[in-house]
């Protein structure tokens, strides 16, 4: 996986049931784009959410932080810090 650095209005995340439990345990969708990584840390505002997804049909319960910054390194663990508000 390589570095990523992105801003980002809604980041969704939930654990990913395809996982063995040791790699890409954790689904995040960031502004609508999927992304699976090991591990996540959270350092701003978070809420839970059920979400209607429409590809599924179904209900998901998330983990949900908005207006925030997510970083994601090499080996797939991520970031989600606070934005600033001008950005």
């Amino acid at each position: 996986m390589e570095l990523t650095e992105q801003k980002a209005d809604v980041v969704l995340i939930r654990y990913n049931t395809d996982s063995d439990g040791k790699n890409r345990a954790w689904r995040m969708i960031v502004d609508g784009q999927e992304l699976q990584v090991n591990s996540i840390e959270i350092q701003t505002s978070s809420r839970t959410s059920a979400d209607w997804m429409q590809d599924k049909q179904v209900f998901k319960h998330h983990i949900t932080v908005q207006n925030c910054r997510v970083q994601v390194n090499e080996k797939g663990d991520a970031l989600i810090t606070g934005r600033a508000p001008k950005e």
